[in-house]
C-alpha cells in the first residue's frame, strides 16, 4: 500500500483526508530495482572514458575530481542523462499499474514532484534512493540532451528530501546555549586528503568539539547516558562487511574494530529504553553526518542500517551517502553543506538541497544527489547569542 496527504492544500483532499493506492509492484522488486540504480551511480563514479583506437584517455575522472566542470560536457552530460534515465524508470516501475485508484494516485504525485521546492518526506521502511529518482525524463527526449539540463530532473535537485527508512526521531531539540557542541570522528589516513583539513578547522570554529580517531574512543562515549552533542561529523572508511552468505553496513575509524548498527543499538539502547521508562528525553540528539562510503545504502535482509541505528536513539537525522564517494568529494561536500548548516544556520534539509544545486551549477557533478537525509529536515544549528545570528 502507498498512501500521501499534503498539509499545504496542493493535493486535492478527499473525504478520508490520506490518498492511497495498492501497488503492483512488489517489496523485493522494488529493493532489487533500488540496489540497481545505486550500482548504476556506482558506475558512474568508475568511468574510465576511452578514444577511438580504445585507449585509455583518462584515468577514473569522476573519482579523481570533484570540480567537472572542465571535463567533456557532452561526455558528462551523456552520464547523466543516463542516470536520469534510471532513476526514471525506477520511479515509473514503482507507480506502474492501470488501477484507477492506483493511476489517480499517480497523477497527483507526479504532479506535486513535477514541481520544485516542496519539503518532503518520504514515510517507509523501504530503502528507496529517494533524491536520485527523475521525473520529466521525456523533456530530454523532446528537447534533446544538450538543450536540456538533466540535472535539473532529480527529485533530489528540485525539493528538500527526508526519508525515514522504519525510524522515527520521536522528539525534537533546540540548543539555547552560546555555543553548539560537537564531534569529529577521523580516521588518521584520510587527514591529508584534501580540504579534510578545512573541514575540521570549520567545526572547531562552530564548535566545542571533541575529536576521536579509535573506535575505542567512539564506543566509550556511546556507553555515556548522556552524549550531549548538536552534530557528530565522521570522515572515515564504510563498507559492506560479509560472513555466512549475510552482508551488512559497518564503519572504521583508525583502527581495525568496526562499528555497524547492532553494535549502536547494544550500547545505546539502554539508555534510550530507560528514558522511554521515565517518560524523559535521552540526551543523544545529534544531527549525524556520516561521510563514509555506503553509509546511506539500502541495508541487506534482516538487518539494521547504520543511520536508522542512530536515529532510533535519538539522533534529530543522519545524513549519508548511499553509494562509495570519492574521498576528494566526500571532503567538498562535507565543506560546502557544513558552511551552509552551520554559518548560514540553514536546516540541513535546505542546506542539502542547496549544495545540491551548488554542484550541479559550479563542479557540474551530480554525485551530491547520492547524500541522502534519513529525519532531520529541520535540523539546524543556532546561537543563542545576538552577534553570532548569521542566518535568516
Amino acid at each position: 500500500m502507498v498512501s500521501m496527504w499534503s498539509e499545504t492544500g496542493l493535493l486535492p483532499q478527499p473525504r478520508s483526508g490520506v490518498h492511497y493506492a495498492r501497488l503492483t509492484i512488489s517489496a523485493e522488486e522494488i529493493a532489487s530495482l533500488s540496489a540497481r540504480l545505486i550500482s548504476r551511480w556506482q558506475q558512474f563514479v568508475q568511468y574510465e572514458p576511452v578514444s577511438r583506437s580504445n585507449r585509455l584517455r583518462e584515468q577514473k575522472p569522476f573519482l579523481h575530481n570533484a570540480d567537472l566542470s572542465g571535463h567533456p560536457q557532452s561526455e558528462l552530460l551523456g552520464w547523466v542523462g543516463e542516470l536520469a534515465r534510471e532513476g526514471a524508470y525506477l520511479l515509473d516501475e514503482l507507480l506502474a499499474g492501470e488501477e484507477g485508484e492506483l493511476a489517480r494516485f499517480r497523477d497527483h504525485l507526479l504532479s506535486l514532484l513535477d514541481r520544485e521546492n516542496l519539503r518532503i518526506r518520504f514515510d517507509s521502511d523501504l530503502d528507496v534512493p529517494w533524491p536520485m529518482l527523475v521525473v520529466g525524463y521525456d523533456s530530454l527526449l523532446d528537447a534533446g540532451l544538450l538543450a536540456h539540463d538533466p540535472f535539473q530532473l532529480f527529485l533530489g535537485h528540485r525539493h528538500q528530501i527526508e526519508s525515514t527508512s522504519g525510524a522515527y526521531a520521536d522528539y525534537w531539540w533546540v540548543s539555547d546555549r552560546s555555543r553548539a557542541v560537537g564531534s569529529v570522528n577521523l580516521d588518521l589516513e584520510l587527514e591529508n586528503v584534501t580540504l579534510a583539513a578545512d573541514v575540521v578547522k570549520l567545526l572547531e570554529n562552530r564548535f566545542d568539539l571533541t575529536t576521536r580517531h579509535f573506535s575505542h574512543e567512539l564506543l566509550s562515549d556511546l556507553a555515556r547516558p548522556v552524549l550531549d552533542e548538536d552534530l557528530m561529523y565522521f570522515f572515515c572508511h564504510g563498507s559492506y562487511e560479509e560472513h555466512g552468505g549475510r552482508s551488512w553496513h559497518a564503519l572504521r575509524l583508525s583502527d581495525e574494530l568496526t562499528v555497524d548498527a547492532p553494535l549502536v543499538d547494544g550500547i545505546r539502547k539502554s539508555h534510550t529504553r530507560a528514558a522511554a521508562r521515565r517518560g524523559t528525553v535521552s540526551l543523544f540528539h545529534p544531527l549525524v553526518v556520516l561521510n563514509t562510503c555506503y553509509a546511506g545504502a539500502p541495508a541487506t535482509t534482516g538487518f539494521t542500517g547504520l543511520s536508522a541505528a542512530f536515529v532510533e536513539h535519538g539522533a534529530l537525522g543522519v545524513l549519508a551517502p548511499q553509494v562509495a564517494v570519492p574521498q576528494v568529494f566526500g571532503a567538498e561536500f562535507a565543506l560546502e553543506f557544513l558552511n551552509r548548516y552551520l554559518h548560514q544556520e540553514m536546516t540541513a534539509g535546505l542546506a542539502l538541497l542547496e549544495t545540491v544545486r551548488w554542484f550541479a551549477a559550479a563542479y557540474r557533478n551530480p554525485l551530491a544527489l547520492v547524500y541522502g537525509l534519513v529525519c532531520g529536515l529541520d535540523s539546524r544549528v543556532r546561537s543563542s547569542s545576538p552577534e553570532g545570528m548569521t542566518g535568516p
